[in-house]
């Protein structure tokens, strides 16, 4: 107990007691003021660091969706969903921009009509702010891919714009990409057909020509057919692929397809045909390889002569059923070294098929080629009777399903007609639009 001082009553020292209590009491009261407010203020700091993490990680989504695909639905497909699986809005769309950046059209919604606002951000690129709406250009440099349109029920904070146009950058990159893979892939396609040759053959002998490109990549491939009538009447099929993609190897196609056709159209049989080849792309002094299959057939005789450098063999269905024209094969033509070449020859009849084509359409890496081939057997039987035309869609619509192959296609469909017409046999899947 506190003792008083001399001259200190009871009283006074109370009152210096009560005093003392009060102004520990006060600080006290400070100290736990400072403490909630330094708390208040690690919670906000740890809430905007929390905040920016997650704008960090969507962002790195963004980037990541807009890169997994270089097809332009398909990119503004999964950024839609992740704006709204993530709540980013409530609902959204992309505004895609033609060439001329004045024609616009909705993914989603393609028939809806961009109103002004769509327009000026279109025509500005700048953005367009509205309580619950908001309008993003996507651009590349001055270059626009279109609007990014956000919609939500709650307002936009004017914070948020920063953040949502971060969206809308990695966005256009991701357009942008898949813009130029498809100019590039729609002019190798455009440049690829141009390369492919007018078939013109008898009016009893029907034919069914396909290419398709590669469903992955932008280079131009090296398969081609060609099917030609020679001066004496009989008829020319040939097949072939060149190893690798790109301009060297459609350059390299193109001489061999020219050169085979000028050597069997002076009367060379396919073995003598093929070996010529091989000295012109071993001349050539390139690092491509092709594979090729060439044939003759005399209509008169229903004799079909044919030879084969690496190439896979043909199918025919006539009299003995669905069956290969399986014989040794020389080596590919432009490897460093002379071979010989053998000829072969049978005697097909009126009614048949026969059917040549490239290893797209049959070797998947997921199985072994024996596999494809039996696929191709199964399929070439289905289509008996059918038109050539419907027939050689529907080889390819189920050889190749809506697998994304990776390597070109070509088949080479002729058919002998017996004279007799044939009724058309439709089928109820549908058959898909060459590209």
């Amino acid at each position: 107990m506190t003792e008083a001082r001399p001259g200190e009553t009871i009283d006074d020292v109370l009152r210096g007691l009560r005093e003392t209590i009060a102004r520990q009491q006060r600080e006290l009261r400070l100290h736990q003021s400072e403490l909630e407010q330094t708390n208040a203020g690690l919670l906000a700091l740890h809430a905007e660091v929390e905040l920016q993490r997650q704008r960090s990680a969507f962002l790195d989504e963004v980037s990541r969706s807009v890169s997994a695909s270089l097809r332009g639905r398909e990119v503004v497909e999964a950024l839609v969903g992740l704006i709204e699986r993530e709540d980013v809005a409530g609902s959204a769309g992309v505004w895609l921009a033609a060439d001329d950046s004045r024609a616009l059209t909705r993914l989603p919604h393609p028939e809806s009509a961009p109103d002004a606002a769509v327009r000026r951000v279109a025509t500005g690129h700048q953005p367009h702010v509205e309580p619950k709406r908001l309008l993003l250009p996507l651009t590349v440099g001055p270059h626009l891919m279109g609007v990014l349109e956000l919609l939500r029920d709650a307002e936009f904070a004017e914070e948020e714009i920063p953040f949502l146009t971060a969206v809308a950058a990695r966005s256009a990159v991701g357009l942008r990409n898949a813009n130029e893979y498809e100019r590039e892939r729609e002019l190798a396609e455009r440049l690829q057909h141009a390369m492919l040759p007018t078939l013109s053959t008898p009016a009893d002998l029907e034919l069914c020509a396909r290419y398709r490109p590669a469903a992955t990549g932008v280079n131009i491939g090296g398969d081609w057919f060609d099917a030609f009538t020679r001066a004496d009447g009989t008829i020319v099929l040939t097949v072939g692929d060149v190893t690798g993609h790109g301009l060297d190897a459609a350059v390299v196609m193109g001489k061999l397809q020219n050169a085979l056709r000028a050597y069997t159209a002076e009367g060379h049989g396919p073995a003598e045909a093929l070996k010529l080849a091989h000295h012109l792309l071993r001349g050539l002094e390139s690092s491509l390889f092709a594979t090729a299959v060439v044939a003759d057939l005399d209509l008169a005789t229903g004799r079909i002569r044919w030879a084969s450098a690496g190439h896979l063999p043909m199918l025919t269905h006539g009299n003995n059923g669905v069956r290969y024209l399986e014989r040794p094969n020389a080596p590919m033509l432009g490897v460093p070294f002379m071979f010989d070449i053998e000829e072969y020859e049978e005697t097909i009849t009126p009614g048949s098929d026969l059917l040549l084509y490239t290893d797209g359409l049959i070797e998947r890496r997921t199985e072994v080629l024996d596999d494809g081939l039996d696929r191709l057997t199964g399929a070439f039987a289905r289509v008996t009777g059918l038109p050539t035309d419907e027939a050689g869609d529907e080889i390819l619509a189920e050889m190749l399903d809506e697998d994304e192959h990776d390597d070109d296609v070509c088949l080479l469909l002729c058919r002998w007609s017996d004279g007799q017409k044939r009724s058309p046999r439709r089928r109820a899947r549908h058959i898909p639009t060459p590209r």
